[in-house]
């Protein structure tokens, strides 16, 4: 997936982005330059992470306004789709300059410093390009943060059981915060579904996702190419059965209603370079308004052999969660009266529900899987690693499988 510096240079140095146009320009605001001087500042890497969109660092140096080189993230959507909803980072830059604006107002209202931290840490989004021509689909610059990244949703690096606690603990922190957005005070009022459930006519969240989600699968196999046509089949049929037994109780579930990040896991995190705590969330594609219990992704620890190693269980994750989330709360109770809409997490609910939860996220993730194994079939892989997660995804069947019939 290689990047055409030249058009990318020409079109930043034309954009009327302010934020933009500084960071690469100086205060003043705006280009005096052309896009040759730019280009040839510019060097592009791709990560190696950023299975579904192609994600990549720009590199510029020699810029007279700093001392230091400019690292700016550029996401990208690939070349071919398997489902025109997919790869949606018209709604990710969105959701990203609304939680901006959140933060920023947060900051001005929360006077005493010891205050329960309720913002969202992203990454600052710069500009957004949806101009196929530039660099053959649609594109957008953000900010670089630089921290950690935790690949092993066990944190492994970490050396402190303690401070592995803590980040564990920071991220729930975190997630009870995303589903305490006040989304309809920040323009996101159209960002997904509405409130629903208890209704034939009215699907809750998990039902319309398993719907979707199912449509995806299809279209999936069906580009995949390379492959064993029987294997492929075999794991779509797979993919049926365990959404057929999910539905059987989608309609019932608890179904509070917030602002959802839609991948929210460990290796979706940026750590503090030191410290235990969360300074940005990435890759908001999937974001929407939604069941706020399916956020539960690190939940599914604590059903690993982590005895020890300062990973939390799942009683103790969905018991902080709800803590966490009363917390974020407060001071929002008033501002809506619609039926599930920043109502209390309740523990009780929580734990009898959070097997169905886990399930479902699995199953979300087999989808997620076959979408990597299906771009590397046809030669447009996100990643380099793209092949070695398309391998996980028979496992991945497997393990949804079990979970679906082993806990509660």
């Amino acid at each position: 997936n290689p990047i055409n510096i030249e058009s990318l240079s020409t079109w930043i140095v034309n954009h009327s982005s302010p934020i933009l146009q500084s960071l690469m320009f100086g205060v003043e605001g705006r280009s005096t330059q052309d896009s040759r001087w730019l280009h040839e500042r510019m060097q592009v890497k791709q990560f190696g992470f950023g299975q579904s969109n192609p994600t990549y660092l720009l590199i510029i140096t020699n810029l007279p306004h700093r001392n230091d080189a400019l690292k700016v993230v550029l996401r990208r959507k690939p070349n071919k789709i398997a489902h025109p909803s997919s790869h949606a980072l018209h709604r990710e830059f969105r959701v990203l300059e609304s939680l901006l604006r959140y933060n920023k107002q947060l900051k001005q209202q929360q006077q005493q410093q010891q205050a329960f931290d309720k913002s969202v840490p992203i990454p600052t989004p710069y500009a957004y390009c949806k101009d196929e021509t530039i660099l053959g689909a649609e594109f957008y610059l953000m900010e670089f943060v630089q921290g950690r990244i935790f690949v092993d949703p066990r944190m492994t690096s970490i050396g402190s059981k303690e401070e592995r606690t803590e980040a564990f603990k920071d991220a729930l922190r975190v997630m009870a915060n995303i589903h305490n957005v006040p989304w309809w005070l920040i323009g996101l009022e159209k960002h997904g579904g509405r409130a629903s459930g208890k209704d034939k006519t009215n699907p809750t969240y998990i039902e319309r996702q398993l719907q979707r989600l199912l449509q995806i699968t299809s279209n999936q196999s069906e580009l995949m190419r390379g492959s064993d046509k029987h294997d492929v089949k075999k794991v779509e049929k797979s993919i049926r059965q365990i959404a057929q037994v999910l539905s059987q109780h989608a309609s019932q579930c608890p179904n509070p209603f917030g602002l959802l990040h839609g991948d929210f896991k460990i290796d979706n995190l940026i750590f503090h370079p030191t410290e235990p705590r969360v300074i940005a969330v990435l890759d908001w594609e999937l974001s929407t308004m939604g069941d706020g219990y399916c956020g539960w992704g690190v939940a599914g620890l604590g059903d690993m052999k982590l005895e020890g190693t300062g990973i939390l269980t799942r009683p103790e994750v969905v018991s902080s969660y709800c803590q966490y989330h009363d917390k974020a709360r407060q001071g929002n109770e008033h501002l809506t009266t619609r039926t599930n809409v920043s109502r209390a997490a309740d523990y009780n609910e929580a734990m009898a529900w959070a097997g169905f939860y886990l399930s479902f996220l699995f199953f979300k993730n087999c989808v997620i899987v076959q979408g990597v194994a299906q771009r590397a079939s046809i030669g447009v892989a996100s990643s380099a690693a793209a092949s070695k997660v398309a391998g996980l995804l028979p496992e991945m069947v497997r393990l949804t499988k079990h979970i679906l019939k082993e806990f509660p």
